[in-house]
């Protein structure tokens, strides 16, 4: 028996169990079938671990493994519904299979379930502990669900352990801008930028921060670094005051359900906050508003208009995390 270790996408790694030569077609399908999902083409995969698994001659170790690969593979193609009963599958066949409490958590997540995705991202740090991964995906699932000190803390943790994350200190930033702590959150958006700089929101999340303290931010030389046609360029010739709020708007589609959600979200929630700059806090309540009509499962930060929504209506209720419409089905 030799053994074949496959890397798979959303930082996971699994082994493949080779025995004989029986099993090697639907093997070979499982490996092709990963290599194409890290490459972007989730539809071929889902058909490469479809064949792997019907043909019915692999071992419950290498079953598990398709099972959660195909599970990864649709969550990944907005079909995040059908993806778990495969993970849940590939769980009953192997109980301690971290890769597939993850790629569950991450289903869970986009169909808006928060607490299974909570206990699932729980389990896998159990099976793992200090598993970075799965550490960083539950610390944003808490943000997501309102329990902004469970995220602080997980946040805190990641940070300690791998200090030049930027991913990690973009999610504490926004735990803090949650929260009104804008310096912490200048700061933390400040080495988001810095460590992840091809990620372009980060500049404008630390600009934001910045301004709502009173102080200033590098916005004019991040976006020397953006191509001007590039989104969210037109973000950045907003807050730099070469451009209109209703412009940026329709470019995004704000008001077109064809264009593409999570641009339009970035576009409403930017603008809104843009306007509460310029003290119109009437007008941004009506896009945050309009921006918690997007159902677009992952796609949308509808906690940060929610968590604004609370600051500029204290005394009413916060608006509940809003789950898609998608539900979990059987094959």
């Amino acid at each position: 028996m030799r053994r074949r270790t496959i890397r798979l996408i959303a930082f996971i790694t699994a082994a493949l169990l080779w025995s004989d030569l029986a099993t090697a077609g639907p093997l070979e399908d499982i490996e092709s079938g990963i290599k194409a999902s890290r490459q972007g083409r989730h539809v071929e995969a889902i058909r490469l671990l479809g064949r792997a698994i019907a043909s019915k001659r692999l071992a419950r170790a290498n079953l598990a493994v398709a099972h959660a690969n195909r599970c990864l593979a649709l969550t990944l193609t907005g079909r995040p519904g059908r993806a778990v009963p495969d993970c849940t599958q590939a769980i009953l066949l192997q109980p301690r299979l971290v890769e597939a409490h993850i790629n569950r958590g991450m289903a869970w997540r986009r169909l808006g379930r928060y607490e299974r995705a909570i206990s699932d991202y729980g389990k896998a740090l159990e099976l793992r502990p200090g598993f970075t991964p799965a550490q960083v995906n539950r610390a944003y699932v808490f943000y997501r669900n309102d329990q902004l000190a469970a995220a602080a803390a997980d946040y805190d943790a990641i940070v300690k352990g791998h200090p030049s994350l930027g991913q990690a200190h973009g999610g504490r930033g926004l735990v803090a801008f949650a929260a009104g702590r804008f310096a912490a959150a200048a700061e933390d958006f400040s080495q988001a930028a810095k460590f992840s700089p091809a990620e372009p929101l980060w500049p404008l999340w630390q600009h934001l921060a910045a301004r709502r303290q009173g102080g200033t931010s590098d916005l004019r030389a991040a976006a020397r670094r953006l191509a001007p046609d590039r989104w969210p360029g037109p973000l950045y010739a907003l807050y730099l005051g070469n451009d209109s709020a209703p412009t940026v708007l329709a470019r995004a589609g704000a008001d077109d359900v064809t264009a593409r959600p999570e641009r339009r979200c970035q576009a409403l929630f930017f603008v809104a906050q843009y306007l509460l700059l310029g003290d119109h806090p009437k007008a941004a309540t009506a896009l945050l508003e309009r921006l918690l009509e997007i159902r677009a499962s992952d796609v949308c930060d509808h906690a940060a208009a929610r968590y604004e929504l609370a600051r500029l209506r204290p005394s009413e209720p916060k608006p509940a995390p809003r789950p898609t419409f998608e539900t979990p089905v059987d094959r």
